[in-house]
């Protein structure tokens, strides 16, 4: 099957603490729709399809659609197979999974609040995770060096430094999956968003590089510690 760069630009958010500029938010978004165009005219292996025909006639079966006007369920689960498969080069050279995935199912009185609620669910989970492992590492790159400047600032500084970090790096998310069926008088909705890998990774590289004062090797592993490790 032909090697595909897997960034799907169903949808961008941007945090409101990491401001960008219109012309810079409509670069990416054009960026991000060729890249779309790419995987979407590519053809999924056999073996992918057989799995995904299985999984959507048990879902049909069980009362889920996709909301009028979006992707076919088919698409969908085919799209987030892909993803699932695309690796990329870690620090040290190593095969990983290029994209943080992560699933949320929520029960809301209409298909639309459903379909918020689930995502920012989704994005607040993983920003949780991401949240403590910059933390940690952001504290034993200073532990390590044990200045005066470092030592000197608080618990609220340091939070706020985290947070920033964490907000800037999951400033783009990509949807994959968005699926529903209605249970008695309410939705039950399906939500599932990815996260680049290659881009957290350069983001969190400029932003550590600026914060910590490190660069070269030291900076790499950092970095490394922070995206290593699960995130489900």
């Amino acid at each position: 099957m032909k090697r595909l760069t897997l960034l799907l630009a169903v949808g961008m958010i941007t945090t409101a603490s990491y401001a960008q500029s219109a012309v810079e938010l409509a670069k990416q978004q054009r960026e991000l729709d060729k890249i779309n165009m790419e995987m979407l005219s590519a053809k999924p292996s056999k073996e992918v399809m057989k799995e995904v025909k299985k999984e959507v006639k048990n879902r049909e079966k069980a009362g889920w659609c996709v909301p009028a006007g979006g992707d076919g369920m088919a698409a969908q689960l085919i799209r987030s197979r892909l993803m699932n498969q695309e690796l990329m080069r870690d620090e040290d050279g190593q095969t990983v999974r290029r994209y943080i995935s992560h699933t949320a199912t929520v029960l809301s009185g209409s298909e639309s609040a459903g379909y918020a609620s689930a995502r920012n669910q989704c994005q607040v989970e993983i920003a949780a995770i991401l949240k403590t492992k910059v933390a940690a590492a952001m504290k034993a790159a200073l532990d390590n060096r044990q200045t005066s400047a470092d030592n000197a600032t608080s618990n609220d500084q340091f939070n706020q430094r985290v947070q920033s970090i964490t907000d800037v790096t999951l400033s783009m998310m990509t949807p994959v999956i968005h699926f529903y069926r209605v249970k008695g008088n309410n939705y039950e909705v399906e939500v599932r968003v990815a996260y680049d890998k290659k881009e957290m990774k350069a983001s969190l590289k400029r932003r550590l590089e600026k914060e910590l004062k490190i660069e070269g090797d030291e900076l790499s592993d950092v970095v490394k510690d922070v995206l290593s490790g699960d995130f489900e």
